[in-house]
């Protein structure tokens, strides 16, 4: 497995954080997770990097954006298909797979950045839509084992995720039969709802709260535009974190705490945010 001290992975990050620095470890085969996690306990994963800010970060991160495995497809009757599918995939290569084959099931994907293993961790899918609908069977390496879990979701969440530090290696999905032009014009549907972000951002920076939107609520205090230093709210939308440039880990930090302390004063609602921030 190869291994890069002090690595720069603002690279790897969608929102490309200008300090971002780590201890990168590259697998090859799923014998380096094997050998990655019966060595440490504590570490990070780095796929997509879609919706992550980073600083110096101090435990091992594990890459998991290149290949390690292949996919594989088997029929389960004569509409449904069995696919097992590696993390590492892109949710773009994952789309443009199911067009290709005729698969439909993943199409709410559309316009998702990032990975396959980064969707199943945190329930990546528009309002409605679920992993629970379509992943049977997540497979997991933690302390150098291999083993299956049956997902159970909720709203951005992988509810019984084992505790403490795991890889998710791939996932069988149960997929439908149909035919290439039905899936691109449901995948084209979904992305006409989208937003579209130009230039650097993680997306959405908090989760919506149980009764409201955190978009509407950043807006109504102030926060649309608002920035701090490199690191911005979108002037479309109050709740996209963007990256003007040059944006330290330190400003995406503060802006953060400004947006959920105002949010607090005004409506009594503390934010959690849906971007991952890492600390150390």
């Amino acid at each position: 497995m190869k291994f890069k001290k002090r690595a720069d992975i603002g690279k790897f990050l969608s929102i490309r954080v200008k300090d971002a620095v780590c201890d990168l470890y590259f697998p090859e085969i799923i014998d380096d997770l094997v050998r990655f996690t019966s060595e440490f306990e504590d570490f990070r994963i780095l796929s997509g990097g879609s919706n992550i800010i980073a600083g110096d970060v101090k435990k091992p991160v594990l890459y998991m954006g290149k290949a390690i495995s292949t996919s594989d497809t088997d029929d389960v009757n004569e509409f449904l298909v069995r696919t097992f599918m590696p993390s590492w995939v892109s949710n773009t290569a994952l789309l443009d797979y199911s067009v290709k084959n005729g698969l439909s099931g993943v199409e709410f994907l559309a316009g998702i950045p990032g990975n396959l293993g980064g969707a199943l961790y945190g329930n990546a899918a528009p309002a409605g839509y679920s992993w629970d609908d379509v992943a049977t069977i997540i497979y997991i390496v933690q302390d150098g084992k291999i083993f299956p879990l049956v997902p159970e979701y909720s709203y951005r969440s992988l509810d019984n995720k084992p505790d403490g530090c795991f890889v998710i290696y791939g996932a069988e999905l149960i997929l439908t039969k149909d035919s290439p032009e039905n899936v691109r014009s449901r995948i084209k549907d979904f992305l006409a709802k989208r937003l579209d972000i130009k230039g650097p951002s993680a997306g959405s920076l908090f989760k919506n709260p149980k009764d409201g939107k955190a978009g509407y609520m950043l807006e109504q205090c102030g926060m649309k535009g608002f920035s701090v230093g490199g690191a911005k709210l979108s002037e479309n939308h109050a709740n996209i974190i963007m990256n003007t440039g040059e944006g330290t880990f330190d400003d995406f930090c503060r802006l953060k705490d400004i947006a959920v302390e105002r949010v607090r004063e005004k409506f009594g609602v503390t934010l959690e945010p849906e971007v991952q921030f890492w600390y150390d």
